[in-house]
């Protein structure tokens, strides 16, 4: 048998045949949208390999042992048994990896001799969060047919030491305690819960608090990432388009904005200066364009004229290229690999460094 991708959705197929799973159930369990879902079920747009690691790398699913099958379930025994070896000795980094879909509280009764982790875990099963293949902490929201994931902390041992920063859970001898009123704002029920996520979410991404996390996250909290109808992905790019071209025009006079969004937070909290929060809408610009195509969505021609135009893609230099190529040519994206020079390199410095 041929190991590929119309191979590997097969698979997907008779699994969720034999669970009892619908396509959109089994999609969403692999940190799927449901336009996502729907394009690779029905044969119209390919896996990534991205994706294909990240259904390999599932141990809530495992592949069915049907004959036709046996190589894909041994290269996801193999990517199972690596993974087994890298993982660290500690609980934390041990839950860090796990790949759980729900996060299951605790199952020690008693606070007594607790690891802090396990209260953390408390506090996320309370707020019916979930940890996707990815390794980040999201809320989920279903309405009708759709699914979607509000991310929150890039990992689960960045949420368990924020907590323990903001004075939510903490250790005190044999015994671990949390502060509830405090995690909940003051407040009950989805009030309780919005609170909760915001303000961990705040926290991990202000700069201050000098938390690690990677570039792909920061624009998933940027909402470039997972969950929206085509129309919403449709006006997302819109968006930022337009506001990348508003960067480039008015660069001198332009400041990072401070009013938050619908998590909370706003740009200005999030990075330490203008320019890598351009580069990050640049780069996100280019992304949604490439998912829009590959999920085989209709993009208005007169946006995909618009996004041409911004990236020089229509046969002459935008006016403000010169802010924008640098980006794109020492940052990898959709296609092949950038092989940037050193001309290329000292153009994008001068562009980060103001000169």
């Amino acid at each position: 048998m041929k190991i590929d991708c119309d191979n590997l959705i097969r698979a997907l197929k008779t699994l969720a045949m034999s669970e009892g799973l619908s396509q959109k159930e089994l999609g969403a369990s692999l940190g799927f949208s449901l336009n996502r879902t729907k394009n690779l079920f029905s044969g119209r747009s390919k896996l990534s390999g991205e994706e294909v690691l990240r259904i390999l790398t599932s141990r809530e699913h495992p592949l069915p042992k049907l004959k036709r099958y046996l190589p894909l379930c041994q290269l996801q025994q193999d990517l199972w048994a690596i993974e087994s070896e890298n993982r660290g000795a500690s609980e934390e980094s041990e839950l860090a990896v796990a790949d759980a879909q729900a996060i299951q509280g605790s199952l020690m009764t008693v606070n007594v001799n607790k690891p802090l982790s396990e209260m953390a875990r408390d506090v996320m099963h309370d707020k019916k969060w979930r940890v996707l293949p990815t390794g980040w902490i999201c809320s989920v929201t279903i309405v009708g047919d759709q699914c979607t994931y509000d991310p929150i902390a890039p990992d689960f041992v960045t949420a368990v030491s924020a907590m323990k920063k903001m004075g939510w859970i903490w250790k005190r001898g044999s015994g671990v305690f949390a502060n509830w009123n405090k995690i909940n704002g003051g407040m009950s029920g989805e009030e309780a819960a919005g609170y909760c996520e915001n303000a961990l979410r705040s926290f991990i991404l202000d700069p201050e608090n000098d938390v690690s996390m990677s570039d792909s996250f920061r624009r998933a909290v940027q909402k470039y990432w997972v969950g929206a109808s085509d129309t919403e992905e449709i006006d997302r790019l819109r968006n930022v388009v337009e506001n990348v071209r508003r960067m480039a025009e008015h660069w001198v006079d332009w400041e990072l904005s401070d009013e938050p969004n619908e998590y909370g937070v706003s740009p200005k909290q999030i990075y330490a200066n203008k320019f890598d929060y351009f580069e990050q809408e640049v780069l996100g610009m280019r992304q949604l364009h490439f998912d829009l195509l590959n999920d085989g969505t209709e993009i208005p021609s007169d946006l995909e004229t618009r996004y041409r135009e911004t990236f020089s893609e229509d046969g002459k230099p935008y006016k403000y290229s010169y802010r924008i190529d640098p980006i794109l040519k020492v940052n990898d994206g959709p296609g092949p690999l950038v092989d940037a020079s050193p001309e290329d390199w000292k153009r994008y410095h001068a562009i980060r460094d103001g000169s």
